[in-house]
């Protein structure tokens, strides 16, 4: 059943892209990413972009009824002992990525994986059909959503020891933090950042870097901040550049496994 969503999700988002469906803005995007690279293969990644994320919507449909012992063997963690040792110790955890691969099925399958439930950190969805379906499928297995404008209960959920899920590379708006993201100074969340500095929960970066037969192939990346000792703001720019340059490396890694069509330098410098 997977491949066969995959196929017609694939198909359709290349037509997508052939329809020049938000193709202006996708270019753009990799124009500023790699202007050293030909107009050819920013063409090039821009079509399998799209092919990556018609397939990515038509696994949601995968994610929302597929059994859970489908979901978490489609999601392999080559270094998941090693963290769940780590988490284990620790007070609570961020588990961090970006648009990359499918950012659902790493939640969903990171939970089934670690047996610990998640509070994955939302925003609304515009539409109320696809936000109560986004809601079942997030959630069928025990995980917790938790608006983003909420944070006394995403810090008092650290503070329990709980997991948050979090994606780190949505716009921010043009008066936030600026930290630099492929070369240009982009404002950037660092609720991520305050969060781990003000309780000291370690920050993982979850990079998928293999689309499988029944899945996916991920690594996790501890970010490190032990030198930051003090949650002010010369340290909260120092983390967020960290976790932000290793989401900058991971889409250098698989380009077109990342999210283009979206406007990530709105507001850069």
């Amino acid at each position: 059943m997977l491949w066969f969503f995959r196929l017609i999700g694939g198909s359709l988002g290349w037509l997508s892209y052939k329809a020049g469906i938000r193709a202006r803005v996708t270019l753009e995007n990799l124009r500023n990413a790699f202007p050293e690279m030909s107009v050819k293969a920013r063409m090039r990644i821009a079509s399998w972009s799209y092919s990556n994320l018609g397939k990515v919507f038509f696994e949601f449909l995968f994610l929302r009824f597929a059994s859970r012992r489908k979901i978490s063997n489609g999601l392999l963690i080559d270094n998941l002992r090693e963290v769940d040792k780590a988490i284990s110790d620790s007070n609570g955890a961020i588990l961090l990525s970006g648009h990359l691969g499918n950012w659902e099925w790493l939640a969903i399958g990171c939970s089934l994986h670690l047996d610990r439930h998640l509070c994955v950190i939302i925003k609304n969805q515009r539409s109320s059909i696809a936000e109560r379906f986004l809601a079942k499928m997030r959630t069928r297995f025990g995980n917790r959503m938790m608006n983003a404008g909420d944070a006394r209960a995403i810090y008092r959920a650290l503070r329990q020891k709980q997991l948050l899920a979090i994606l780190g590379d949505q716009t921010a708006g043009a008066d936030d933090l600026r930290v630099s993201f492929f070369g240009r100074e982009v404002p950037t969340f660092e609720g991520a950042a305050r969060l781990a500095l003000a309780t000291r929960a370690p920050i993982w970066f979850l990079q998928p870097y293999e689309r499988t037969r029944k899945g996916y192939n991920c690594h996790f990346h501890e970010v490190y901040f032990g030198d930051l000792i003090e949650p002010n703001e010369g340290n909260v720019r120092t983390l967020t550049a960290r976790h932000t340059a290793m989401l900058e490396q991971a889409i250098r890694e698989k380009p077109e496994f990342w999210l283009w069509q979206h406007k990530r330098w709105k507001h850069a410098r």
